[in-house]
């Protein structure tokens, strides 16, 4: 608080300095600093009370605070007075300051604060606390007495532990003294004693027989001996690595021939060739028409058998064709104008008895119908199939021919 103090006077000095250098010329602005000097001085005065009196109460309103103590709401005064500073500084006399500028002299004490109304109550005190406080010393008491017992307890422990040390050293003393005295009076007896060898005794039990030695070192090597008979001729070892192949000799004669073996996987599809006739040209060629791949030939029949067209290798084509096949080839095929609704009570059906491919009636009603099962799947009959092919004399054979 000194430092602070001093701190505070120092700028208040430094203030008014600066002050009095502009204040030379102009006697208002040295009157203003003069008073600014005393309220300066006044203040660091009031500072220095206040410090002081904090200090004397700071503890007291600590621990107030701590215990939680409530506080009371004192009534209000207004109270009016005047406070003397002393005599007022000359007007009009100019000021200079030397550093270190002296303090100023301390003011007359303050003026006696009358207070009007009811004296005020004392600071509440907490009884809660000081009973804490007196169990607390108690405590206290009980605790240095038991350690002040604790302490004599420690030293007869010490007592007790030296003097049976002290014993046990005396014993161990008295021992020693009796050893040695014993110690001497049997080897006065050993050396009085004229002793004699006696008969031997019998003797005793081997011991355990030894370890065996470290083996020593390889002799020189004999002489060679005499060549012993000739040993019995052990088994054949075994088959030695493959020597290298010598030069290839002769063919030898051809064998027989042997089994036929497998036939192998299809080989790989062979160049294209060059460029034939079509299948409309090869089949044109022999009279024919093509109709879905396949090159046809019609031949009037005579009887109810196969009556081949000229020029044609006959084969049945495996497909699997319908009514609507039929109808398309009647259309190639016939002679003459027909119907190709079909009689489904004629003596025909789906068979396989002829090598044709299709034959069919001609006249304008329904016509009978004969087809080859490896070519149609389809039934022309009702009920079962009578396979007659021929019906009358304008029946028409279709047959399927290889070009």
């Amino acid at each position: 608080r000194a430092s602070s103090l001093h701190d505070t006077h120092r700028r208040a000095v430094q203030a008014v300095g600066v002050r009095d250098e502009r204040s030379r010329t102009d006697p208002v602005t040295m009157h203003r600093g003069v008073q600014l000097a005393g309220v300066a001085a006044l203040a660091l005065v009031l500072v220095a009370a206040t410090l002081v009196a904090v200090d004397s109460r700071g503890l007291q309103t600590e621990v107030l605070f701590e215990q939680q103590a409530s506080f009371q709401q004192l009534p209000e005064f207004n109270v009016a007075g005047t406070m003397q500073t002393g005599a007022p500084a000359p007007q009009g006399i100019p000021l200079s300051f030397q550093l270190p500028v002296p303090l100023p002299a301390p003011s007359p004490p303050a003026p006696t604060v009358i207070t009007v109304g009811p004296r005020p109550k004392k600071a509440p005190v907490c009884k809660r606390c000081e009973r804490q406080m007196r169990k607390i010393k108690r405590m206290v008491e009980k605790i240095k007495k038991q350690n002040e017992k604790a302490d004599d307890l420690m030293e007869q422990q010490d007592d007790m532990i030296a003097n049976y040390k002290d014993r046990m050293e005396e014993a161990v003393e008295k021992v020693k003294d009796k050893l040695g005295v014993k110690g001497t009076s049997y080897k006065e007896i050993i050396a009085k004693l004229k002793t004699q060898p006696g008969p031997p005794g019998a003797p005793g039990t081997p011991g355990k027989p030894g370890r065996n030695g470290l083996p020593g070192r390889p002799g020189a090597p004999g002489g060679t001996g005499p060549p012993g008979p000739q040993g019995i001729t052990g088994p054949s070892g075994k088959q030695g690595p493959q020597g290298i192949s010598g030069a290839v000799g002769p063919p030898g004669p051809r064998g027989p021939l042997g089994v036929l073996g497998r036939v192998g996987p299809r080989g790989p599809q062979g160049p294209t060739g060059p460029v034939g006739p079509s299948l409309n040209q090869l089949c044109s060629r022999i009279g024919g028409m093509v109709y879905k791949g396949v090159c046809f030939k019609r031949s009037k029949l005579d009887g109810n058998s196969d009556k081949t067209p000229p020029d044609c290798n006959v084969y049945n084509p495996r497909t699997s064709w319908q009514e609507s096949d039929y109808v398309a080839l009647q259309r190639m095929f016939k002679d003459r104008p027909t119907w190709e609704q079909i009689n489904r009570n004629s003596k025909g059906g789906l068979c396989t008895n002829f090598r044709a491919t299709l034959a069919f009636e001609q006249h304008n009603s329904p016509v009978g119908v004969w087809a080859n099962q490896n070519s149609f799947v389809f039934s022309p009959v009702n009920g079962a199939a009578q396979c007659q092919m021929y019906g009358d004399k304008t029946v028409m054979g279709v047959y399927a021919c290889q070009v």
